[in-house]
């Protein structure tokens, strides 16, 4: 969808991009208990889950950017490669 919409707007010189986040530390992962958190961390290739402030700069980068367009970015520490 973010790919076709991308070359829809495209010419209109609107961009689209979307993200993708893994488990970031938030208030909505509030009802994990610290042993579910602490599983996770153990799937995720990096040991730790991620934080609101690395989503953020990867927005930034895409708003700084003016030529990324159509994307799909993961930012989950790379356990999008552990569960596929």
């Amino acid at each position: 969808m973010t790919k076709a919409l991308a070359k829809e707007v495209g010419p209109s010189n609107i961009r689209v991009n979307a993200i993708a986040p893994g488990i970031i530390d938030t208030d909505m992962n509030n009802e994990l208990s610290k042993e579910e958190l602490e599983e996770l961390e153990k799937e995720i290739p990096i040991k730790r889950i991620g934080k609101p402030e690395e989503v953020a700069k990867c927005v930034k980068m895409l708003v700084e950017n003016k030529y990324i367009t159509g994307q799909v970015i993961t930012v989950d520490g790379r356990l999008d490669r552990i569960k596929k």
